[in-house]
Formats: structure tokens, C-alpha cells, sequence
């Protein structure tokens, strides 16, 4: 297809005509005559559409009018009046046109009425159909596979061409349809065949022929013609932001969907981890714009650590992905995020809820330049504890920020570069008070990280998309925890730097090829003391609130790990473009070095440690689509991850630890029956092994008291029914069946810490009448394993019981569920619209339990209970 300078005028109706708009025009009859009242039985509808006239000088200019019509009970536009606009040009060629518009009118109580609606006009660039196609290709000796110079390529009933030095051949302008073709040259007698010419496309034909001796005979012919390609990830789901933002349970924050997706388990409150598909969180790998961020929520879960705002777009793959990421044994949370949109002026958002308070700005300078900014900072933390003093004492209570800073250059069309920064700050405080000293307990966490990166992106239109991404970050954690005498502290502050480049090329109409670089390197820095076994990791046996060991230890060390991985990815479209088969290869070094391999010892000096392991990890998606409304898939793929840095300590952990390698396996198939629906039914398995866990052993070797002998292994199925918004209405069913299981290398398996065998959700939503939005959402979940206690030991050396275990993660937490409703009202302003959201979490106040507590003796069993029902308003200002 060809693209010209001329502009062409297209139009949709704003929110199905503006169903509000409809039903509030009173003013449907003249001024002093009474409002008309009743239910719109049938909104107005457009038979004739009237194209724009733009002057010369703005021919070139794309954007949206907004205009406010008034549309007469005979389906005439009577009132005109612009909104908004891009250039006063544009508003006027669209009213101009609007006045011509020719409506069948709307209904009230089934009779034609008057009524005023928004109706936004288009102007977009035009596309010019092609009317030819063209058709080249080579002809070689096939056995020499060289080109044969000389050859008359003839299309019957049209032109004639001779091939060059390299046997090559062009038509650039042919017909569309079928045609014929004959070649004729020296060695070889005239041969023919038939080909089909489309439109706007080029076909590439290659031509095999046999040279015959001076008194053979023959017509042997091969024939190799290519078609277009889709690449697609083999599990995914993507949500809209503008959808994801009225999502009921999420106060509005676009990212907080994620955990209403099919392959999700329901995590703890307050831990706001993300288990997909079984994994550990730190297996499930977040980035945003392609940057790898630390996590996806601020601590406790109520927000994520992205303004709403600033997300275009959220894509959940959780497993079975591309050899495009690496270094996860999990899945993927890929966010899109947005810069200002187009047209002139400044828009932005304030909100402000029982959580937190935050605001964004957006804006162009010129055609080129755009700037974006936002933030946010909580205030649920000092808002409780003034409103509930000791608050703390019973959950963690967290403080957070957030900021996202972007400028924008257009460099040309199809190609930009953008500068972006992004930064989050948690600081979260938990404290257990006890009349004795030696059983008070406290612990305080904080997390900060910031990343800067340079983005640039050029799509040529030919298939042929090249992308520059570089970064540098740090990140600042730190937890600290005491419990009596025993204190534990782990700081940990890393700085990285890394570059993704990518150029995909479309090598046929059938073969497209990705070619690309991820390199990642971190320096951390690392300063551990305090008890063994804090924290716990999965494989830990422990009852909540248990005193830690007291072997207590001390160690600061430094690790650099570096992963420059090349990867390549190849989809071949079969089948007339039904079936694709998606091949990727990538190799990753996995390299590391760490400043200690033996713990200290005195001031005797100190030796480090390199370590590497080259993986190759193949992967391979086949998709096939039999009918348009019908898709089987499967995926295969091998994956790896390095060892944490903090487990690389001397003293706690190993310095030898490998990395961990994996397997994902899924096979699904989707269903469209009708426009708006789509079903989605996976199975999955993913195996891992050389996962680190603690050393069973009685005295650990030196340097050796994590060992990589744990195994995972997950398996189950998924599945979602999702209703595209459709007459004001959408929603979707996700529900997950999955076997979550570890095992020590050679021992038996048992479940998993993250198994989770049922996850359920249920929700949706509808526009109602005056300007109300409506949503209800439903969990249900199997609760997480436990280790029961049996029993108890009196320890007479520090005073206190130590509980007796039963068999490891055989006693379960109650199945969760919570209902949680959204109302929101949206008033229009002379200046934007405000919006004001009730959300009311646990509606049925259902006492969910999260945690089994224990009394000292550990001979009583009580629980810690979740979130009573909760109202939660909410204020939005868009301008």
C-alpha cells in the first residue's frame, strides 16, 4: 500500500453515541417547552455521512473534533457546536460537515425525540488502495544453484523481461488476479506455469529448471512463491489500561488486573508477591517499556508502582514466551506505558483516596516534542495510625511513592526516541509488643529503586522494525528484624546497566526474522549479620511468630553478574498464513563473580570467586488457525536464571551456587463464537531444577549452607472467558487448576510454599444511566500449605517453647473468598470531568483467614483475619 499527503475525515460515535448524553438531553424540545422524559428504547443512528473539506494548508493534520450535536426528531442536525480541536481549521471543516449529517432519530418510550449527543470526527491519514502488484524472482541451474542470465520471463497477455547476470527478474506494476508465466531460454525447452498476483503485495518466485545435454529433453520446474507473517506469544493475555482502570477491587489501579488473570494465585495479604504458574515471585520477571524492574506492587499489595496514568497497556505471559527475555524461571509482566497524546494543549489527572494522593501532566511543544509527568505518595499509613494508634502492632502498614518523568522526540514519522525515569520508595513497619522483652518482636523493610533509560524506534513500514533501549538503575533494599535479643539485618544496594537492541526483518511475505542483544550487568553490594534462617525461604519449616535460631552470623561481600545474551527468532508462516511456526534460540553466559568464596576468618586475607554457566535455550511455538474463529497452540521452551545475589554470601549461603535451569510446556485452544467473546483454555507443565535451598545437613560444609538441590515442578490447566465491552457491558471468568511441588534431589515431592490448587475470579461491569459505572468482582481460593504444629518442646536455655512439626505443607489455610463492588459517577466540567468512585473491598465481610497464630506454648491455634469489609472513596479530576 501507498500512503499520500492527502487527508481523509472518518467518524465514530464517543461511548456508543454518548449513552449519557443521550439520556440527560433534556433540552429536546424548545427553550420554555417541557424536558422530554421516559427510557431511550433506541439511540440515534448515522445513514449519511458527509466527508470533510480541509483547506490546503492543513491537509496534512490528523486529530479528533469533539462536537455536541443536536439531532431532531426527523434525524436532522440542527445545533453544531465544537467541543474540542485540534486547529480551529479542523473544528470548522468538521461542523460544516456535521450539519449535512442525516440521522435516523432516536426513540424515547418508542417515539422519535429530540436529542443532543457528542460525536467525535477523525481525521486520519488516507490510504490509498493499490490497484497493482509486483512480481520478481530469480531463475537458477538447480543443481549448480547459480542464476541463469539470459532467460526470457513472458507474462502471457502482457510484459516481457530478460533475467540479468544473476538470473533475476521484475514486474512492477501488474494486475491483480491470476496469470500466466513462461520461461523460455538456452539448455532448457519453454516451459509455463500459473501464478496469483495481489494487490499492494510483491511475490517472490524462485524458478529451479534442469539444463539439458545437447539431445535431452525435459521440463522439470520448482517453484518456491512466500507469504505474510503474525507473531504472537504462545500464553498471553493484554488489558487495556482504560478497561483495567474500572476493574472493581483495584481502586483504579491499572496494574492491580494482573491478579484477576487465569495462571495468577492469589497471594497473602500485604505480601503484594506475584506467584504465576507456581513460581517463586522473584522467578516472575517485571519490566516495563523493557526495562527489568524489582516488582510490580508496593509493599501490602494496594498499589503498583506505576501511575495508572502513564500505562498504555498490561500483558501477562506466564510462560511458554519467546527467546526476546531471559533470566526468569517464571512468567512475564510486560507494561506498555504512554507518553502525551497527540493534538496541542495540556491534560492531566489529580485523584486522591483513602490510600494515597497522586496527579499527572501531559503535553506536546510543537509537532515533535512531548512531556510527561506523574506521581503519587500514600498517606494510608499516617492516616491510620493517628485514626487507630498501635494499628502497626497487628499488620504492616506501608509508605510508598512513585514518579515517572518522560520527554518525547518525533524524529520522523514511524521513528522516535524518548528519555524516561522511573522511581519507587517503600518503607514498611511492623512491630508485636510483649509484656516479656525476650518474645517482643519488630521488622522493618524498605525497597528504592530508580531507572533511566533512552528508547529508539524506527519502523520502516516494510516489515522491517529496528529498536535501542539502554539503562542504568539502582536499587536499595533493606530488612531489619528483631525478635527478644536475637536482631537480624540484610542491606543490599546494586547499581546496573543494560542495552536491548533488536532488528526484525521481514526476509519473504512467509518468513520474518527477529535478530537481537539483551545485556544486563549488576554490581551489588551486599552486608549481612544476624540469625541463620532469616529470612525464611521456601522449604523453611516454621510456625508464624516462632523464635528464630540463635547461630547468628556476620558478612559483607560484593557480587557482579553479567548476562550478555544474543538471541535470534524466526516465524514462518504455512498454510496460506493458517499455521505459524515460531523458532527462537538464545545463548546466555550467566556469569558471575563474588568478592568471598570462604567465609572470614581473623584478618586472614580473603579470595573471590568466577563462576559461568553457558546455557542454550531453544524455544518453539506452533500456532495454528483453522478458521477465524478458532486457534490451537503449543509451546516449548528451555529457561534460566541466576542464583540471588544475597544467597551468595560465604557465611549464609554459597558462592558456587549455578544457575537454575528450566523447562515450560503448553498447549491450548482459543474460541470466538460470537464478536465479543473469546475463550482461551491452556495447559501447562514447567520443570525446574539446581534451585537453591538450605542445607539439611547437621554441620554444612564450609561456604555451603545453601545447596542447589531443590527440584519444582508445576503442572495444571487454565481458563478465561472474556466479553469484549460491548452496549456499555464487559466482564471475564479466569479460573486456574495447578499442582505446585518441590522436592530435595532424590527425596519425595511435597507442596510447594506458592501451591495454590484453585483460583477463581468472576467480575464485570456495565454503564448505567446518569453517568453511573457499575462493576462486581468474585475470588474464590484454595487456601496456601501450612506445616501443622503437633506439639511443643520447653528449651530451657532460652526460655521458651519450640514447636513440634507434622508432615511439611499437609495442613491448609481456609479457601479465601471476597466480593468487592465499584460504583463511580462521572460530572462533566467546564474545564475536564470529575469523577467519584465508591469501592467497597469485602463486601460480604467474609472473615478470610491469612495466617495461623500459635499461643506461646504453641498448645492453643487461633488466626489473623484479612480485611473487613472496607469502604474506599475516591476522587478523579481529568482536564
Amino acid at each position: 500500500m501507498t500512503r499520500t499527503p492527502w487527508r481523509w475525515a472518518s467518524a465514530a460515535l464517543v461511548a456508543a453515541l454518548s449513552w449519557n448524553a443521550a439520556l440527560s438531553t433534556a433540552e429536546a424540545a424548545p427553550a420554555g417547552a417541557p424536558a422530554a422524559a421516559g427510557a431511550m428504547t433506541r439511540p440515534p443512528e448515522l445513514l449519511g455521512f458527509v466527508e470533510a473539506e480541509l483547506p490546503a494548508e492543513e491537509l496534512t493534520r490528523v486529530g479528533a473534533v469533539i462536537l455536541r450535536l443536536v439531532i431532531e426528531a426527523d434525524g436532522a442536525v440542527s445545533t453544531v457546536e465544537v467541543q474540542e480541536t485540534p486547529t480551529a481549521a479542523m473544528g470548522a471543516a468538521a461542523a460544516a460537515a456535521a450539519r449535512s449529517f442525516r440521522f435516523r432519530p432516536a426513540e424515547i418510550d418508542g417515539a422519535p425525540a429530540r436529542v443532543r449527543i457528542l460525536y467525535r470526527y477523525d481525521f486520519t491519514e488516507r490510504v490509498e488502495l493499490p490497484t497493482t502488484a509486483t512480481f520478481e524472482g530469480q531463475v537458477r541451474d538447480r543443481q549448480a544453484k547459480t542464476g541463469l542470465a539470459g532467460v526470457t520471463v513472458r507474462v502471457l497477455g502482457g510484459p516481457t523481461a530478460l533475467t540479468d547476470a544473476d538470473g533475476r527478474f521484475s514486474f512492477a506494476t501488474l494486475p491483480p488476479g491470476p496469470i500466466s508465466v513462461e520461461l523460455e531460454g538456452s539448455g532448457f525447452t519453454r516451459l509455463s506455469t500459473e501464478e496469483t498476483l495481489v494487490a499492494g503485495e510483491r511475490l517472490e518466485a524462485t524458478y529451479d529448471v534442469f539444463l539439458m545435454e545437447p539431445d535431452e529433453e525435459g521440463d522439470d520446474l520448482e517453484i518456491l512463491v512466500s507469504a505474510p507473517t503474525l507473531k504472537k506469544q504462545a500464553v498471553s493475555v493484554a488489558i487495556d489500561a482504560d478497561q483495567a482502570r474500572i476493574v472493581p477491587g483495584t481502586q483504579g489501579d491499572v496494574l492491580r488486573v494482573v491478579e484477576n488473570l487465569p495462571g495468577v494465585a492469589r497471594s497473602s495479604l500485604g505480601s503484594g508477591a506475584l506467584v504465576v504458574w507456581g513460581a517463586a515471585p522473584e522467578d516472575t520477571g517485571v519490566y516495563v517499556d523493557g526495562v527489568r524492574v524489582p516488582r510490580l506492587y508496593h509493599d501490602g499489595g494496594l498499589r503498583s508502582v506505576l501511575s495508572g496514568d502513564f500505562v498504555r497497556s498490561v500483558e501477562l505471559v506466564p510462560g511458554g514466551y519467546g527467546a526476546t527475555h531471559g533470566r526468569g524461571l517464571g512468567g512475564l509482566v510486560v507494561v506498555d506505558t504512554q507518553g502525551a497524546p497527540e493534538g496541542e494543549g495540556i491534560d492531566g489527572t489529580a485523584a486522591v483516596d483513602l490510600y494515597d494522593a497522586g496527579g499527572s501532566v501531559r503535553g506536546r511543544v510543537g509537532d515533535r516534542l512531548s512531556l510527561s509527568l506523574g506521581g503519587r505518595r500514600s498517606h494510608v499509613g499516617p492516616l491510620l495510625t493517628w485514626a487507630s494508634p498501635g494499628v502497626e502492632d497487628l499488620f504492616p502498614v506501608p509508605h510508598y511513592w512513585d514518579v515517572q518523568v518522560r520527554t518525547g522526540v518525533a524524529l520522523r514519522a514511524n521513528e522516535s526516541i524518548d528519555l524516561t525515569y522511573i522511581g519507587s520508595g517503600d518503607d514498611t513497619s511492623r512491630t508485636a509488643p510483649n509484656p516479656d522483652p525476650s518474645r517482643e518482636s519488630a521488622e522493618r523493610r524498605t525497597l528504592e529503586f530508580q531507572r533511566l533509560y533512552l528508547r529508539y524506534a524506527r519502523d520502516t513500514g516494510a516489515g522491517q522494525v529496528v529498536r535501542a533501549l539502554v539503562f542504568v538503575g539502582t536499587d536499595a533494599s533493606s530488612l531489619a528484624t528483631r525478635f527478644g535479643a536475637v536482631e537480624t539485618a540484610l542491606l543490599s544496594d546494586t547499581r546496573l546497566i543494560g542495552a536491548r537492541i533488536s532488528s526484525r526483518h521481514r526476509v519473504s511475505s512467509a518468513l520474518s526474522v527477529e535478530a537481537g542483544f539483551d545485556a544486563e550487568v549488576d554490581a551489588v553490594d551486599v552486608r549481612r549479620t544476624g540469625a541463620l534462617a532469616v529470612p525464611a525461604r521456601e522449604g523453611d519449616v516454621r510456625a508464624f511468630g516462632q523464635a528464630p535460631p540463635d547461630q547468628i552470623n556476620a558478612d559483607a561481600f560484593s557480587v557482579v553478574t553479567v548476562n550478555a545474551a544474543p538471541y535470534v527468532e524466526a516465524d514462518l508462516g504455512l498454510a496460506k498464513d493458517a499455521l505459524h511456526l515460531i523458532a527462537g534460540l538464545r545463548v546466555d553466559p550467566y556469569a558471575r563473580s563474588v568478592s568471598r568464596s570462604a567465609p572470614q576468618e581473623g584478618l586472614s586475607p580473603t579470595h573471590g570467586l568466577y563462576e559461568q554457566d553457558l546455557q542454550r535455550e531453544p524455544r518453539l511455538t506452533v500456532r495454528w488457525t483453522p478458521t477465524a474463529r478458532s486457534s490451537l497452540m503449543a509451546a516449548w521452551g528451555r529457561y534460566g536464571q541466576q542464583p540471588q545475589a544475597g544467597d551468595l554470601s560465604a557465611s549464609f549461603g554459597n558462592p558456587a551456587l549455578p544457575a537454575a535451569t528450566g523447562v515450560h510446556r503448553a498447549a491450548g485452544a482459543g474460541l470466538n463464537p460470537i464478536a465479543p467473546l473469546h475463550l482461551d483454555l491452556v495447559a501447562f507443565s514447567t520443570e525446574a531444577q539446581g534451585i537453591a535451598t538450605r542445607s539439611t545437613a547437621a554441620q554444612p560444609a564450609r561456604a555451603e549452607a545453601l545447596v542447589p538441590l531443590q527440584e519444582a515442578r508445576a503442572y495444571g490447566a487454565q481458563f478465561m472467558a472474556r466479553l469484549d465491552p460491548t452496549r456499555g457491558f464487559y466482564g471475564w471468568l479466569s479460573s486456574t487448576l495447578s499442582w505446585a511441588e518441590r522436592r530435595v534431589e532424590g527425596g519425595e515431592w511435597r507442596p510447594s510454599d506458592y501451591d495454590q490448587r484453585v483460583s477463581m475470579t468472576a467480575l464485570g461491569g456495565a454503564e448505567l444511566p446518569w453517568g453511573l459505572n457499575a462493576g462486581l468482582r468474585a475470588r474464590v481460593a484454595t487456601g496456601l500449605p501450612r506445616t501443622e504444629v503437633v506439639g511443643a518442646l520447653y528449651d530451657p536455655r532460652r526460655d521458651l517453647y519450640q514447636p513440634l512439626f507434622g508432615a511439611q505443607n499437609e495442613l491448609r489455610l481456609p479457601t479465601f473468598f471476597s466480593a468487592d463492588l465499584r460504583v463511580a459517577k462521572e460530572v462533566k466540567l467546564r474545564e475536564g470531568a470529575l469523577e467519584l468512585s465508591l469501592e467497597v473491598q469485602n463486601l460480604t465481610n467474609r472473615d478470610n483467614t491469612e495466617e495461623l497464630l500459635y499461643s506461646v506454648d504453641y498448645a492453643a491455634r487461633g488466626q489473623i483475619s484479612g480485611m473487613p469489609l472496607l469502604p474506599v472513596l475516591g476522587l478523579r479530576w481529568s482536564f
